[in-house]
């Protein structure tokens, strides 16, 4: 049981510290869609197959999809608010998680729907990058967090991941699926930027939450196809091919894009 716990804490700080990490040196916008790989939700996922056996890891996976909608609204919410709120405001975050509680629990209340989750979860990440698409991004200079401050959310992560894994002991597996979606990196990192600056880091970072959520989706099906077909190691290496593959192509996509943005402006002559 220690041991389990410790492998937790580990795993969860590992993973927060380095997404600290890229957020103070790629910018909160890849950061953002960094937060929706698969990493708090594989972590998860994972113990749950470790502890409550690979059946009830995969049956919990197709309601960690209607979980996904609900981070996602979390982040649509956040990003809504801080945009129209003072920067130092702490009521988006509030807001947000209340969205984020009120969409999970109709999530958890919601009849199998099966792979359709999917489509639940990409229909919302499109709604929430068509309703946040056309809020300004300010300047982010970065500046290195206090060693403190980055283990406090480290901690609080790790923190989240034995308390979520215990509950799933005893509660159904509608529940530990749809907390198996719950913003674990998202959040400490949203919490880590508007303490150490302002709400504005942590709106660019919720708004390009929705586009990594490919990842995630794909990851979470993998876990539900794989688990119980090929045992828990290989379904997750597998599951995160899949997570792995669209964060790929989203990166080829972004970068094309840039280039196609940047060819006009160089292709103008230079005014004399």
């Amino acid at each position: 049981m220690e041991l389990m716990i410790l492998a937790k804490v580990l795993v969860a700080v590992g993973v927060i510290m380095g997404l600290a990490w890229v957020a103070e040196r790629v910018g909160p916008d890849w950061a953002g869609v960094l937060t929706g790989f698969p990493l708090g939700t594989a972590i998860l996922l994972f113990f749950y197959g470790i502890e409550q056996g690979p059946e009830f890891a995969a049956a919990a996976a197709y309601y960690g999809l209607l979980g996904q909608v609900a981070t996602t609204g979390f982040a649509t919410i956040y990003t809504l608010c801080a945009h129209r709120m003072h920067v130092r405001s702490w009521w988006p975050m509030g807001l947000a998680l209340l969205g984020l509680l009120a969409a999970a629990s109709l999530g958890q209340a919601a009849p199998a729907l099966g792979r359709w989750g999917a489509l639940i979860a990409l229909i919302g990440a499109v709604l929430a990058i068509g309703l946040t698409r056309h809020i300004p991004e300010s300047q982010f200079a970065a500046v290195s967090a206090s060693k403190r401050m980055l283990w406090a959310r480290a901690m609080f992560a790790a923190g989240l991941v034995v308390l979520i894994t215990a509950l799933a002991n005893v509660l159904p597996h509608q529940w530990a699926g749809v907390m198996a979606s719950f913003p674990l990196t998202l959040l400490p990192l949203m919490l880590l930027m508007q303490l150490n600056y302002d709400n504005r880091p942590a709106m660019i970072l919720a708004k390009h939450f929705p586009y990594g959520l490919g990842s995630l989706i794909l990851y979470t099906l993998g876990v539900a196809q794989f688990y119980p077909w090929i045992g828990i190691g290989l379904g997750t290496l597998s599951a995160f091919a899949l997570a792995g593959l669209y964060l790929g192509l989203f990166s080829l996509w972004h970068r094309r894009r840039g280039r196609l943005r940047a060819a006009p402006s160089e292709a103008l002559p230079a005014e004399h």
